[in-house]
């Protein structure tokens, strides 16, 4: 009796003192927000600066897809660029996700649907509300539908790789577990969520693809190729470069971070395993990857911690955040979760 009423006092002891660790960031990062809010008075007008990074976003993609088409600019920067854009719309639809723009007003349905259509190789963003919503009910848990759907705790082989460069290849190799473990995974509904911007975007994509190679193997054979299937490569190519590359390069370099920050099968659940769920991706190595996705991976953990605050706001809060995060033992580059398919600990993966 005595063994188990100290064991309970150990746990609770344990459960408070990872309450403290988790106030103690979340107020570091409130009070540098509150500084930044008091000092740019800008910030307050947060439904404006979020239509005005949509619509920037928006407009510069189509910018600099006008000047590739007109010769004005080359495919390589006009990947880059169009990239980097489409990552702010992607960051954008976070926080719209979590209702910080034009909360349930027609200007919300607005851009949600507009980040979706500039992000062709995404779900459906209400679809993508729901499962973003469950990911911080229970992140890292077999019932953590989106960060599976996207590699996080799958081993590191040509299977991940697959996902990693393509989404859709998640949908077909996780969904058998997904739909023994994960209740609220709802095979069709994750399929129809894909209807019709991501259908028309694998079909433009592999499409596209198959063409090239096509047209390749006839150069390669000395075989003319026939004058209607140049013209459609052509215009298949340029789409590739405004379009299809951009958000391929965009979605790769996100999936490649987000489900290697993320940790998997083997947190504590709940609040308490809060500090379990992510690490900070910050080293020098990630400076490519993070140049497409918003450096999120240095980032993304706040968010676990202080879920209300816009994207630009937690990159100012950063460098605070990171000090309190790690005088907290929340993990820093952790590069053996690439060993251990993001298991938190190295015995879990063993045994697994």
């Amino acid at each position: 009796m005595n063994s188990t009423i100290e064991k309970h006092i150990e746990t609770q002891k344990e459960t408070r003192s990872e309450k403290e660790k988790i106030r103690n960031i979340s107020r570091t990062v409130r009070s540098r927000e509150k500084e930044l809010r008091e000092k740019y008075s800008i910030l307050k007008y947060q439904d404006q600066i979020g239509l005005s990074i949509f619509s920037a976003s928006a407009l510069a993609m189509l910018l600099v897809s006008y000047f590739y088409i007109a010769g004005f600019l080359g495919a390589i920067p006009a990947i880059i660029l169009n990239a980097i854009f489409a990552s702010f719309l992607h960051e954008l639809e976070h926080d719209l996700i979590h209702g910080m723009y034009y909360k349930e007003r027609g200007l919300e349905k607005f851009m949600m649907y507009g980040v979706w259509l500039f992000r062709g190789n995404t779900p459906n963003p209400y679809y993508r509300k729901k499962i973003h919503l469950l990911h911080h009910r229970e992140s890292g848990q077999v019932r953590d539908v989106e960060e599976q759907l996207i590699g996080n705790g799958m081993q590191h082989g040509w299977k991940r790789l697959l996902v990693t460069l393509d989404s859709s290849f998640g949908f077909v190799f996780q969904r058998k577990k997904l739909k023994t473990q994960a209740p609220e995974f709802k095979e069709l509904e994750s399929f129809m969520a894909s209807f019709p911007f991501m259908f028309l975007f694998g079909f433009l994509m592999y499409t596209c693809l198959s063409l090239n190679i096509l047209n390749l193997s006839l150069s390669y054979f000395s075989i003319q190729t026939p004058s209607f299937l140049s013209n459609v490569v052509n215009i298949l190519n340029i789409i590739a470069v405004v379009y299809i590359l951009p958000n391929v390069l965009r979605q790769t370099c996100l999936q490649f971070i987000s489900s290697n920050i993320h940790y998997f099968g083997d947190i504590r659940e709940g609040r308490d395993g809060t500090l379990e769920q992510t690490q900070v991706l910050n080293s020098p190595l990630f400076i490519l990857p993070h140049l497409f996705c918003f450096n999120f991976g240095s980032t993304h953990g706040i968010h676990h911690i202080v879920v209300n605050q816009p994207f630009y706001i937690r990159q100012m809060v950063a460098s605070e955040a990171h000090r309190a995060m790690k005088e907290e033992g929340m993990r820093f580059n952790d590069f053996g979760t690439f060993l251990r398919a993001n298991r938190y600990h190295k015995e879990s993966y063993k045994a697994a």
